[in-house]
């Protein structure tokens, strides 16, 4: 079985009126569809496995949630903190990076967790859950580059503190809820009208079939 193409992803998909969850509403509403965030320079260094459009959401992420307390783990971990470190200073959130080898006072805002295989990405989960709270993002980068990466998307999202995930294409969101069910969305950036209105024969489909 093949990776998970965009188009595919699309057709899976929700805008902001799908989302029947009022956490996660509020989730894309104030950060997923920010208007007048920072925007990453053209000229900026990705990461491993970050692309343009996961950069330019993650600047949105950051900004609009005043996040500051950051937690790095994985691969090209130096690469990333310097995106999150530009993204953070755009947004004049003054950005913390905090060690795994001491606690972070009252939990990290944001958790980037960047592994190849399900078993360094859950190792790397279980090293930052000690530091989560309710309102911790969690941030896996490339879930659909490869199958073994959304193998480990899958598992994670399995993981017994995850309640809520949001496959975004680009970048995986986690979140730690105490009390919810467990809940998956995928949510698409493109929110136009063009691209809504063909969404919508899916739905028409469906109603139909």
């Amino acid at each position: 079985m093949g990776t998970l193409s965009y188009t595919g992803f699309l057709w899976k998909s929700s805008n902001l009126h799908g989302l029947h969850s009022p956490f996660i509403y509020a989730f894309a509403s104030k950060g997923i569809y920010a208007k007048h965030a920072p925007r990453p320079q053209k000229n900026i260094a990705l990461p491993i496995g970050m692309t343009r459009e996961g950069a330019a959401l993650l600047y949105r992420i950051i900004a609009s949630f005043k996040i500051s307390k950051m937690f790095v783990l994985g691969k090209d971990a130096t690469a990333v903190t310097e995106l999150l470190r530009a993204a953070g200073d755009a947004a004049n959130t003054k950005p913390w990076f905090f060690s795994p080898l001491a606690p972070i006072p009252g939990g990290f805002d944001l958790a980037y967790l960047n592994a190849d295989t399900t078993e360094d990405l859950l190792n790397l989960y279980r090293q930052a859950s000690p530091n989560v709270n309710e309102n911790s993002v969690i941030i896996v980068p490339a879930i659909h580059s490869n199958q073994e990466a959304e193998a480990a998307w899958e598992a994670i999202k399995k993981e017994p503190g995850v309640t809520v995930s949001a496959d975004t294409y680009h970048l995986g969101f986690l979140f730690v809820k105490s009390g919810r069910p467990k809940q998956h969305f995928y949510i698409r950036q493109n929110d136009g009208a063009l691209l809504n209105a063909v969404l919508g024969i899916r739905n028409l489909w469906g109603l139909l079939g």
